[in-house]
Formats: structure tokens, sequence, C-alpha cells
């Protein structure tokens, strides 16, 4: 029930993962992590030396995940309940930060992710996926919705530069984002090397 919209054929998660580009070894945090699916995806891919951060403030659905990973016989989650301090993610540790339907949650985005610059590695990556405004369903009505504008903004505020956004997703937008210092330099070598924007970060 956690999972049925994360994992259905219209939320395209089999898209995402592929563009997200997950190998072993990666450290990355699911922030909002909810019913897990993604949660359990990631340690699937990542495997014994991957580190996954399943982060949400909700007791129940970190339990929920705990229970579901350690009958799938995963090792590599580590569950991260959040609250009114600083989260405990490793410092300068984490390849990816993933946010899925969370934006619109955060009270002071731009505030959230600053906070969350230093738990990147250099040439780490922030995903945000999150719902579009479309018509008179429940997202529209009570507003858990944000603009892409307003999400690059509030990223560019905390130290962030988009490096790529896909638009496979019908009911969401998808952006990654980099420190913005990575994704300027990035950018500057492939316009040297004769391109023009930059559409690929990997």
């Amino acid at each position: 029930m956690l999972n049925r919209e994360a994992s259905s054929a219209r939320s395209r998660p089999e898209g995402i993962l592929e563009e997200l580009h997950i190998r072993e070894g990666l450290a990355i945090a699911d922030i909002g992590s909810g019913g897990g699916y993604f949660t359990l995806a990631f340690a699937r891919r990542t495997g014994k030396t991957g580190r996954i951060y399943a982060v949400d403030v909700k007791k129940k659905y970190l339990d929920f995940i705990r229970r579901r990973s350690e009958r799938a016989g995963f090792e590599n989650i580590i569950f991260v309940l959040a609250g009114e301090t600083a989260l405990d993610l490793p410092k300068a540790g984490l390849d990816l930060v993933f946010a899925r339907n969370v934006f619109h949650h955060l009270h002071e985005p731009a505030n959230y992710f600053a906070d969350l610059y230093q738990h990147l590695k250099p040439g780490g990556r922030v995903a945000i996926i999150e719902h579009k405004k479309k018509g008179f369903g429940f997202v529209s009505l009570f507003g858990h919705h944000t603009s892409r504008d307003a999400i690059v903004s509030a990223m560019e505020k905390a130290g962030y530069s988009e490096v790529r956004s896909f638009d496979f997703l019908q009911d969401q937008t998808f952006t990654l984002f980099a420190k913005k210092e990575q994704a300027d330099f990035k950018q500057k070598k492939f316009e040297a090397a004769g391109g023009g924007k930059a559409t690929s970060w990997l």
C-alpha cells in the first residue's frame, strides 16, 4: 500500500533509477523515504559496499522499511529519524541525495538543502522529483506540488546549480543539481570543447 504509487508504471521507477546511474558502492540519502520503495531499490543496486540512509520524520515508516529490508537480507541500510536537530548523516560522505515528493513539505527548502550541502561528496548530486500542479485532484487542491522554477530558485539560494532535467514523468518534474562551483566547472569545460548547454552529468 505504501509503495503503490512509487512502484506504478505511471511513476516510471525503473526510468528514474536508470537516469541516476546507481552503481555498487555509492552512498545515498533517501530523504522522505516513506514506504521505502527507492530505499530498497538503492540498497539492491549499491550492494554490500553501498550505504543507504533512509530518512523520514515518521518512525513507523522507518520500522516498515526495516522489516522489509530484513526479509530481503539487506545489511547496507541505515535508518535516520528526522527531527528538529541536524540530520545524522556523514560529512562529505554522500554521492546522492534523493528527494521524491518531499519538496512541498519543507517550510524553508533553501535552508534545508543548504544544511545538506556539507554532506555531499565532491561531485555529489541532488535529485529532486516533485509533483506538478495539474487539474483539480488531491495534489493541486492541497498544495502538494512545487513548480520547477521555484525549485531551481531555492536550490540556487542553497548553493547549487541545475545540471540536468528530465521530462519523461507525466505527473512530476525531475531535476538534478550539484554544488554550484562543480556544476559551473563542468559546464565551462563542456562549452570549451565546443558544446552548448551540458545535458549529461555522468
